[in-house]
């Protein structure tokens, strides 16, 4: 689970901003939040979603970008070339300071009963530095210590051929990245638990996902319509058709996200869908799912599969702008999914940004679920509605943020 991710000089967001996912001590809504036990033996209770609001360019996106940036980095820097630089790092520009200065990213999470702390600063160019403590025993134990391109501390928590990967690490990739493709167990394992943060960015990759879901069994064809149904979409059944794929057809916007995926075209699959209604006079009429079905519709498809798929499997689902194209009682339904422990069975989490206000209350999110993004002095600042005195169940959280009083609104001139 995710603990904490915090971002320093990347688009808008100038001075460090941490978004944390540890419960406050206060007790409500205690099926919005999980207890992880660590290796300890202690504690640790964890949020299982957070929304954002802000005004319209307060940075809310930039926030869900600079975690998608690093990750991204973490994929792909192994196999950068020389001459490429450090993809997808881009500074906070309106001060000349922070434009020569490096990004830096941090996450803190739990997987298996262990928490770690990997971060790393970089600018266009190289890696400045890059750390990983994990805590077995509760003290830190060092497995990565990289102080520059070329300085390295001890790292005692390591073992292997640390020398043969710092030798192999080139200046614009990571040592964790690099550790991983010579096999090292243990950061391997680190690897995948930072993989299970997932994120929903480009529709054609959410269609085939599940389409594929769909096609892998009658139990998945069946989870994915009930979940649609359950939505109170009108479907009674749907049919999926896989078909060739001519890569001459392939529009370029989709050939650019394959490429920035590393995902061989050749090899990919193209789905053609079909949904069943039942017509005035009791027969089954089929439409074709792009042309006929509504944007919600499509919308709710698209995201069926990957939204079972983090649910089954507790991953954590990060996504920008869930409202768009969606009735406001269907987000909060895909919300209290994440909230339902009969439902979220593995300590699944979700982040999310919206301007839905009609689910800022305190019967869907407590305090400290509840974040804003705003700006000052042109760069982005983000915090939470705990840090505000807030009555339970007097004050009304829709109108008090619409009105102003926790600020991230928009100022609207004459």
């Amino acid at each position: 689970m995710l603990l904490e991710f915090s971002v320093t000089n990347f688009r808008s967001i100038k001075e460090k901003q941490t978004l944390n996912l540890l419960k406050t001590k206060k007790n409500e809504l205690e099926n919005n939040f999980t207890a992880v036990e660590l290796s300890t033996g202690k504690t640790l209770e964890v949020l299982n979603s957070v929304v954002i609001y802000g005004a319209n360019a307060s940075g809310k996106s930039n926030l869900i970008l600079a975690l998608r940036a690093m990750l991204n980095i973490i994929y792909d820097s192994f196999g950068y070339q020389p001459n490429q630089g450090v993809k997808n790092i881009e500074p906070f520009l309106l001060s000349k300071e922070s434009a020569n200065q490096p990004t830096e990213f941090e996450l803190d999470l739990i997987d298996d009963g262990i928490r770690y702390v990997y971060g790393f600063s970089a600018t266009q160019e190289k890696i400045i530095g890059e750390w990983l403590y994990q805590y077995p025993k509760g003290s830190p134990q060092n497995l990565i210590d990289r102080r520059s391109t070329s300085q390295w501390g001890v790292m005692n928590g390591l073992k292997g051929k640390k020398k043969i990967w710092q030798d192999s690490t080139k200046d614009n990739s990571l040592f964790l990245s690099t550790a991983v493709q010579f096999n090292n167990e243990l950061l391997s394992t680190v690897f995948s638990a930072i993989a299970k943060l997932k994120g929903i960015y480009e529709e054609p990759l959410n269609f085939n996902f599940t389409c594929l879901k769909a096609n892998e069994s009658q139990g998945n064809k069946r989870g994915i319509l009930e979940f649609m149904q359950a939505a109170d979409i009108n479907i009674e059944g749907f049919s999926v058709f896989e078909e060739k794929v001519d890569e001459e057809t392939i529009p370029d916007e989709f050939k650019k996200i394959l490429k920035e995926k590393n995902l061989d075209a050749s090899k990919f699959k193209n789905f053609k869908v079909e949904t069943q209604h039942i017509s005035n006079d009791g027969s089954m009429v089929s439409f074709d799912f792009e042309d006929q079905e509504s944007d919600g519709t499509q919308k709710l498809f698209r995201l069926v599969g990957p939204w079972l798929d983090v649910l089954e499997n507790g991953y954590c689902l990060v996504m920008d702008e869930l409202h768009n194209s969606l009735h406001p009682k269907l987000v909060a339904y895909l919300v209290s999914m994440f909230h339902n422990p009969e439902i979220n069975k593995n300590a699944a989490q979700l982040i999310f940004v919206t301007h839905e206000t009609s689910l800022l209350n305190q019967d869907t999110f407590r305090k400290d679920q509840v974040w804003f993004c705003e700006k000052e002095n042109n760069a982005t600042k983000v915090f939470s509605l705990a840090d505000f005195k807030v009555r339970k169940g007097v004050d009304n959280l829709e109108s008090a943020y619409l009105s102003g009083r926790y600020g991230a609104v928009p100022y609207l001139k004459q």
